[in-house]
């Protein structure tokens, strides 16, 4: 069965792809996509990840870091709503960076220590709940 683990890189590597997709086309329809994956992502991460992980780990620093890394996306979405032209696209990178830093962060702090503290059962339950939160935002 996929765990949640492997949900939250499968979704991490889409939006890499999304955005590489972007830097060589520039095409503005991606940014919709763009968009609509990262705010799937988000609530998914948010009603079942940050749960987990809060119960598993005990760690409200690490939680707190992506918390505040999630709020500079959201925050950059919402001004690049705004924007058109070279503004947006410049805005796209932005949101680029901000995205690969915390895809970093947590695949080197938050997901391996869930992989290491959370049982089998845990990690599997994780990805259901991922993938009824998608559901219900989809």
């Amino acid at each position: 069965m996929t765990t949640g683990i492997d949900l939250v890189l499968a979704d991490h590597r889409q939006v890499e792809e999304l955005f590489r997709q972007f830097e060589s086309t520039r095409d503005p329809s991606l940014v919709g996509r763009i968009v609509a994956m990262l705010t799937d992502h988000d609530q998914a991460e948010h009603a079942a990840l940050y749960p987990l992980a809060r119960v598993v780990l005990a760690d409200e620093a690490l939680l707190q870091r992506s918390m505040i890394a999630h709020s500079a996306v959201k925050t950059a979405i919402d001004q690049l709503r705004q924007l058109e032209g070279q503004p947006l696209l410049d805005a796209v990178e932005a949101l680029q960076a901000l995205v690969a830093a915390h895809v970093a962060d947590e695949e080197t702090a938050l997901l391996p220590a869930l992989v290491e503290r959370a049982t089998a059962a845990q990690l599997e339950g994780l990805g259901a709940r991922i993938e009824q939160a998608k559901q219900r935002v989809g």
